[in-house]
């Protein structure tokens, strides 16, 4: 039945000329690649500090826990478990649960929490772009119904036990050290795990294997990466770093539009560049988990400092 719903999209889409095809694209990278992480940075950086940290660590979580649900099910894309499903655009990683819509309601779930209340046309606007991504992995044609309900699911189930977690944290002075503790080992946990386990090996008719379980594992790897970078350079932040986004607005909108380009140039360049060279796995942990120690604590350290700099030639300028 599932089959059979994505190949009506794929009717619909043919007898349309695909149409909508970019529009839907377009909607489902807006919660991956260098999307991931903006909507936090703004928040993090220059809005509202502790939503910002909030959102980071909501998403690592829930993007870790879709991996280790993903390793375990092992369930195949549409297009492997039928050969008449011809997705948009492919995929990596295996099917279940949907990558793009956990993502999409951990972000756009956490603004919703936070703000949904007193701003409800910008509520609306995040329920509604989370029921567009879940339809958009649909349309593509990379992930069945079950796969992005379950995804979002997961996401907006983060971030409600999120809130309730991090209320805790807050409680009590020294809890904080809990999450990098946490981080370290969920992901020793985690990479001891997909290392030992077993994977389904199954051949098509020449005798060629239908998913590589190694290709599969890589963006396992990133995730993992991500969850250890989150949790300690939320820590390194907290405890060494400690900027305030009590400042001007020209100074948060320099602090985002410098901030904006150094994720692209990770993102689309270094990332693309190292991975071009040598193959992911280990390599793809050390990037995510680098990327997200320089957002949380090496770049808010950087600006910091060259504020202070900046706010002291001032006063000397000005006496």
């Amino acid at each position: 039945m599932d089959l059979q719903y994505l190949l009506l999209l794929q009717r619909f889409r043919e007898a349309t000329g695909g149409v909508l095809n970019d529009f839907f694209l377009q909607i489902s990278d807006l919660s991956y690649g260098v999307f991931i992480w903006m909507l936090a940075c703004v928040l993090f950086w220059a809005v509202d500090k502790r939503t910002g940290a909030f959102l980071f660590l909501n998403v690592a979580v829930n993007r870790f826990l879709m991996q280790f649900l993903k390793l375990t099910f092992c369930v195949y894309r549409p297009w492997v478990r039928s050969a008449a499903i011809t997705p948009v655009e492919t995929a990596t990683g295996y099917s279940f649960p949907s990558g793009h819509s956990v993502t999409s309601a951990s972000n756009y779930g956490t603004v919703l929490a936070r703000y949904g209340k007193k701003h409800r046309p910008l509520g609306a606007l995040m329920a509604v772009m989370i029921l567009l991504t879940m339809f958009s992995r649909n349309y593509i044609g990379v992930h069945t119904p079950q796969d992005v309900a379950v995804g979002a699911t997961l996401g907006l189930a983060g971030v409600f036990l999120g809130i309730r977690a991090w209320e805790w944290v807050d409680a009590k002075p020294g809890r904080e050290r809990i999450i990098p503790i946490a981080g370290a080992a969920l992901t020793a946990l985690f990479l001891l795990y997909i290392s030992v386990k077993s994977y389904p090996m199954d051949y098509d008719g020449a005798g060629k294997l239908l998913v590589d379980p190694a290709k599969m594992m890589k963006d396992g790897y990133k995730d993992a990466g991500r969850i250890l970078g989150v949790s300690l350079g939320w820590y390194l932040e907290r405890r060494y770093v400690r900027f305030s986004t009590d400042v001007p607005v020209l100074t948060k909108v320099t602090r985002c539009g410098v901030g904006a380009l150094v994720i692209m140039l990770y993102e689309m360049v270094l990332m693309p560049a190292v991975t071009g060279a040598v193959s992911l796995g280990w390599i793809g942990f050390v990037l995510t988990f680098a990327e997200l120690i320089l957002l949380m604590a090496v770049y808010p350290l950087c600006f910091t400092r060259v504020e202070a700099l900046w706010g002291r030639g001032r006063e000397r300028r000005t006496v």
